[in-house]
């Protein structure tokens, strides 16, 4: 991408990330976000086609980052997953109204957004032999059992989620504590006293 229209996006992600801080993301309109960003409403189009998918990319930039993070870390596994998931626990603090208006419902598209990021975390960590699930099933193709493993795990950790943002003050230790206990005996992780 050229330096021009890098920095076009990077003002359209921060004006739509902070009008969405302020009212559900459905309310936002294209007009408004650009004159936030101060660039023309054609530039947004060359960027996303709608409020809520410019919102969405905005947060998948960071949720990306932590992933390629994730992908670079060296460390064991389940090291290297209670370091991302932090990450991303930060990263929803950081937009906590934003996350904890849209996953109120327990649906919508942020729901879905973060859902498909976690899947994709973890089918890239087994396709890469990052992590290798032992589950055999009965008359069940391996990958069968793969993606429903990873669907289990993308929308159970975006449930709790929307659980620990309902909390008035929510933090990172008390969701790592919670989640940790919850988390299947086949997926990597550390323990969390």
């Amino acid at each position: 991408m050229d330096p021009r229209k890098r920095r076009s996006r990077d003002r359209l992600f921060a004006a739509a990330l902070d009008l969405a801080a302020g009212e559900p993301i459905s309310q936002l309109t294209v007009t408004r976000i650009a004159a936030a960003a101060r660039v023309h409403r054609s530039t947004f189009y060359e960027h996303a086609d709608s409020p809520e998918r410019l919102v969405e990319e905005a947060l998948m930039a960071e949720l990306d980052a932590l992933r390629r993070e994730l992908m670079e870390d060296r460390s064991d596994a389940a090291t290297a997953l209670a370091t991302v998931t932090e990450g991303v626990l930060r990263h929803i603090l950081r937009h906590a109204d934003i996350y904890r208006r849209e996953l109120a419902g327990g649906g919508g598209a942020l729901h879905a957004m973060l859902s498909r990021h976690f899947r994709g975390t973890t089918e890239t960590l087994l396709a890469r032999g990052r992590i290798e699930l032992d589950l055999p099933v009965k008359d069940m193709p391996a990958a069968t059992v793969s993606d429903a493993a990873a669907r289990f795990l993308a929308d159970g950790t975006v449930g709790v989620i929307g659980g620990w943002l309902r909390h008035p003050d929510p933090r990172v230790e008390d969701f790592l504590r919670v989640y940790t206990a919850l988390l299947p005996a086949w997926w990597p992780h550390r323990s969390i006293a």
